[in-house]
């Protein structure tokens, strides 16, 4: 489970506000739908739908288009822990989870939870609910899954760039899944072990060469 001081979601924090680290209000985006024409939609990837919905619940008040304007790096986390939670991370490996939270992030729960159905299924594992995708998820090597579940949801982006509507947020959708993948991924980790691992060995090597030399 991921805590909202643990590493590796500190990380996860600084990964939402390198790509949504500004205010946005880009007609073509769906958000631009909750606020007047020309006004901001988006801060620091919250949504101004989002925020007049969850922003009291989650202590940040006055709810307002001014308090929205002014969100800090700390409100945002507060709305990404939501979304966490949201997809029930607690109930799966945590790079699954940090996966399911960044699709749920941008394009909701339920499509996240249909690119873990659609990835488990690839892999052999049907599911037929949340509850059924949760367990089966630990069945399966966390790399092989999270790298499964990578490739489902870069599908599912190119999928929607295919269209004229999204088509100029192909390259943005794709680098940032890409910088997510190489920040996140369990094989990534374990690579790091074995370097840091086989360092510490020729270190140890190193020291009883020099000891025997004495």
């Amino acid at each position: 489970m991921l805590y909202n001081d643990s590493n590796n979601w500190q990380n996860y924090i600084s990964h939402i506000i390198q790509w949504e680290g500004g205010l946005s209000k880009n007609p073509s985006d769906t958000a631009s739908s909750c606020v007047p024409a020309g006004q901001y939609h988006t801060n620091k990837g919250v949504t101004y739908c989002t925020f007049k919905d969850r922003a009291g619940a989650l202590g940040i008040s006055p709810v307002t288009y001014e308090r929205f304007l002014n969100l800090t790096d700390e409100d945002a986390a507060k709305f990404l822990y939501f979304y966490y939670n949201n997809v029930a991370g607690s109930k799966l490996p945590d790079s699954i989870a940090l996966a399911m939270t960044e699709a749920g992030w941008g394009s909701g729960t339920d499509r996240a939870y249909k690119h873990l159905y659609q990835a488990l299924s690839n892999l052999g594992q049907e599911a037929k609910n949340k509850g059924e995708a949760q367990a089966k998820s630990f069945l399966l090597p966390e790399n092989v899954l999270f790298d499964e579940y990578t490739k489902v949801r870069r599908a599912y982006l190119n999928f929607l760039a295919a269209s004229p509507k999204y088509a100029p947020f192909k390259n943005g959708w794709n680098n940032r899944l890409m910088s997510f993948y190489s920040k996140f991924s369990p094989s990534g980790n374990e690579k790091k072990k074995l370097i840091v691992s086989g360092a510490l060995i020729l270190l140890t090597l190193s020291i009883i060469y020099l000891i025997k030399q004495k």
